[in-house]
């Protein structure tokens, strides 16, 4: 049976920040470096309707997405787990006192929980357990003032790839994931500098975000310019001068055949430290969130074959 620290929960994300490895340290505005965390970083909130008793959600992990799960009591001693738009996975045992991963189905391990059991009473019924964005965790950061958007704030984490299990991992990648569907800009593109719109004919941008970031690549999949958008409709989003030349890209003219996604304003960068607390991230839990890490290659791919 699955456990917890094997298959897709061997690799966890952790918060750093603590005053020794693997320390007590989970407040996410403080994983700024230093030593690596016992806390996990949170991917997603879960909100349980009709509970199965005796059971806890210990971690989520982020490849379930959002929505309504299924937990369900197949028997006295098993549970099954359906993620959210997903297959219900195989059985579980799970004996009291006992921590389990559970799967979902069709191939999809990745979309995964792990529970534990906290009473030998019988397990029974099926819950809902939904899965919700969590704002003010690692990933969004905290709020920020109207003075600090004006200026453009920019703020730093630091999070560690934890190996939980006694395997090797090779090729390791992380990349950002999208925002919502890619289009083409076959309708408005930016000119060589300046305000302007990018927007498609054919289809339209109904799962962006209201406001945000846009990565315009060419037709090649060769990144052109990633710009912030102050507005859109159904198929134009409207870029401002100060919307250029963001996150390290140029101001570039576009073309009718380059492919434009909705994109976090987020760029990543990693560093593989000989010993903890060794690194570019060592000294920022005293300097604070503003500071840049010197030495760091920051990337923007969303893709694995891209550039991270």
């Amino acid at each position: 049976m699955p456990d917890e620290y094997t298959r897709a929960d061997a690799i966890q994300v952790r918060l750093t920040g603590a005053a020794a490895h693997n320390g007590a340290q989970a407040v996410p505005d403080d994983s700024l470096g230093k030593h690596q965390s016992s806390t996990c970083a949170e991917f997603l909130g879960v909100v349980r309707t009709n509970a199965i008793a005796n059971v806890t959600i210990k971690r989520v992990h982020g490849a379930n997405g959002t929505g309504a799960g299924t937990l369900t009591a197949t028997g006295n001693d098993e549970l099954k787990w359906t993620p959210p738009g997903g297959t219900q996975g195989a059985g579980v045992t799970i004996a009291n006192g006992e921590t389990k991963l559970l799967e979902g189905g069709n191939g999809e391990y990745e979309k995964c929980i792990v529970v534990s059991r906290t009473a030998a009473d019988n397990l029974t019924g099926t819950e809902t357990t939904t899965l919700a964005s969590v704002f003010n965790n690692t990933y969004g950061f905290d709020n920020i003032t109207s003075a600090e958007a004006a200026a453009g704030d920019l703020e730093y984490r630091c999070v560690s790839l934890y190996n939980a299990s006694p395997s090797t991992v090779k090729d390791l990648i992380a990349f950002l994931g999208t925002l919502g569907s890619q289009r083409i800009s076959n309708d408005a593109q930016l000119g060589a500098a300046g305000a302007g719109t990018v927007g498609t004919a054919t289809d339209d941008l109904s799962d962006w975000p209201a406001t945000g970031w846009c990565r315009i690549e060419t037709a090649a999949g060769v990144l052109r310019e990633i710009v912030y958008y102050s507005s859109r409709t159904a198929t134009t989003c409207t870029v401002p001068a100060a919307g250029r030349e963001r996150l390290g890209t140029t101001a570039a003219a576009g073309a009718a055949d380059d492919k434009i996604y909705p994109v976090p304003g987020v760029l990543i960068a990693k560093e593989e430290p000989d010993a903890q607390p060794d690194g570019a991230y060592t000294d920022k839990t005293v300097a604070g969130e503003g500071s840049k890490p010197a030495g760091l290659t920051w990337r923007s791919a969303i893709s694995a074959t891209g550039d991270v």
